[in-house]
């Protein structure tokens, strides 16, 4: 049931957007924590931090991928409620190796 001449490919746009909308505060993320790297070089597990945010947006690149292929809701409320998750582990890791850290 479609209203107001609404089709398949208009449906789901919020979660879809939303997914790519938490990649792109990722990819920003990890310029943050590159230039924090940068201006403080006794920072010993940045390393080890950009490497855990890069596997993070690798999963959030593929999760893109399925939310936009897919015309499924729970395959897309699925990669939506995953990249939540992972966005939401990389901010607290983030918030935690400063507050330990600076």
């Amino acid at each position: 049931m479609y209203l107001y001449g609404m089709n398949k490919k208009n449906r789901f746009r919020f979660p879809k957007w939303t997914v790519t909308v938490l990649t792109a505060l990722l990819i920003i993320l990890i310029i943050i924590t590159f230039t924090i790297k940068q201006n403080y070089s006794e920072w010993q597990l940045a390393n080890t931090f950009l490497y855990s945010q890069g596997i993070a947006l690798v999963a959030q690149i593929v999760l893109n991928i399925v939310n936009w292929r897919s015309n499924k809701k729970i395959v897309i409320l699925t990669t939506l409620f995953i990249s939540a998750t992972i966005m939401a582990s990389v901010i607290w890791q983030f918030i935690s190796f400063n507050l330990v850290y600076n």
